[in-house]
Parts: C-alpha cells; sequence; structure tokens
C-alpha cells in the first residue's frame, strides 16, 4: 500500500493491493502443494483444492483493511491518509492476532499484552520502512 500509494492513483494502489495478496497467496498455496508433494504422493486435484481452501483466511484476513482504504477514500481523505488508515487497522488486526496466539498457548494476560505490543510495534516497523524506502 505505501508503495504503491507514493506512486500511483487511489484505483492504481487497490488493484497494487488486490494483485499483490493475490500473488502472495497463490505462491503460498504452491509452496504448500509442492511441499506435499515432497512427503507423500503426488498432488491430486483433490488436494490441491484443499489447499487452495486452507489458505483462504490469508485473503479473508485482508478485507477489512481494503475496505477501510476505500472506505476513507470515499470520505473524502486523501490517498495517503486513507492508506495510513487501512496500515493503522493492520496493524491493529495484527496487535489483536498476537494477544490471541499468546493467549490460547497459554500465556497469562500481561505476556499476551506483551505479544500484543510486540506485533504492533513491528507492523509500525515495517511501515517506518517502507516510507523510508520509498
Amino acid at each position: 500500500m505505501v508503495a504503491a500509494s507514493l506512486h500511483g492513483s487511489f484505483g492504481q494502489v487497490v488493484i497494487a493491493v488486490v494483485a499483490t495478496l493475490f500473488v502472495y497467496w497463490l505462491t503460498e498455496r504452491y509452496a504448500e502443494v509442492l511441499g506435499s508433494g515432497v512427503h507423500g504422493p503426488a498432488p491430486d486435484r483433490s488436494r490441491v483444492v484443499a489447499a487452495l481452501r486452507r489458505g483462504w483466511p490469508m485473503l479473508q484476513s485482508s478485507y477489512a483493511p481494503v475496505i477501510v482504504l476505500l472506505a476513507a477514500s470515499a470520505l473524502g481523505a486523501e490517498l495517503r491518509n486513507a492508506v495510513l488508515a487501512a496500515l493503522g487497522l493492520s496493524t491493529a488486526l495484527l496487535a489483536g492476532l498476537g494477544y490471541e496466539a499468546a493467549r490460547r498457548s497459554g500465556a497469562p494476560v500481561a505476556a499476551a499484552l506483551g505479544w500484543a505490543a510486540g506485533t504492533a510495534l513491528l507492523g509500525v516497523a515495517i511501515i517506518g520502512l517502507k516510507y523510508a524506502l520509498h
């Protein structure tokens, strides 16, 4: 989002984000199918379809930031601010996932909050690096 927003229009950002998500999803799924073939029989159609379905949450988790990007823009936000709103939501989602993962693994609340903060800081660092590099 950051790189596309610095060099493109709103439409180009949306297309770049959706295309990038699709490519990452497809690449990850391909790696799983390829890996499963190494450890077992050659993948058939049903195994490929199953692998694609297992990876679907990766795309589903990306809906919210894209919706925020679209909504912020529709409400009149400049592209940079709409991207920051979407990235802010992504960072909040990362924090929530870090907290939830820690809690599910049995960590106490204080430790889970630490994981949430660390995960959010990772998101902020990535955003900062993207802006610094572009």
